[in-house]
């Protein structure tokens, strides 16, 4: 009798729970305008100097027009170790480029400034983690995406800082950047 009861309760074809639909309820198709939508190009934001946030990391190549209008012409080219590719020094900045990848960036400022107002004209968040103060520089290690962010003071006594540099990763730190 339990044999029938189990062969009973296994043979049908109806779900466990009733009023679950077969299909999925959470997938909805493309509609025709998502498809045709074209990526929006990139805009600097009016109160950013140099949008370092946006820039770093990138490819050069694609991005070698927006860093013309944002640093200015090429000065120099220095070739470094083979493990660290080569600095490029612009007429507002410099930067590194390994792999075709825009690793470092140093951005001396236009004039001091207090480093909330610095970090803001570079294209960062207002809101920042805790700063480990160093005798002339402000540092931040693991904020938004980026390895490191030094924050050079005018003094050691200063809350003003003149320059900023930023790395997305180190050369030869790690192998998994990408």
């Amino acid at each position: 009798m339990v044999a029938l009861l189990l062969a009973l309760a296994c043979g049908t074809g109806e779900p466990v729970l009733v009023g679950i639909p077969s299909e999925p309820l959470l997938e909805t198709p493309a509609t025709v305008a998502e498809e045709a939508a074209e990526p929006v190009p990139y805009a600097r934001p009016e109160n950013v100097w140099v949008d370092v946030r946006h820039l770093c990391g990138r490819s050069y190549t694609s991005s070698r027009g927006e860093i013309g209008l944002q640093l200015g012409e090429l000065q120099s080219s220095n070739e470094l170790k083979p493990s660290e590719g080569r600095e490029l020094q612009m007429t507002r900045g410099t930067l590194r480029v390994h792999d075709d990848r825009v690793y470092m960036m140093r951005i001396p400022l236009p004039e001091p400034m207090r480093r909330t107002d610095a970090l803001i004209a570079l294209g960062f968040p207002t809101q920042t983690p805790r700063y480990i103060t160093i005798h002339r520089e402000y540092r931040l290690n693991h904020a938004w995406g980026f390895r490191r962010v030094r924050l050079r003071r005018l003094d050691r006594l200063s809350e003003l800082v003149t320059e900023v540099e930023v790395w997305r990763w180190m050369p030869g730190e790690h192998s998994g950047r990408r």
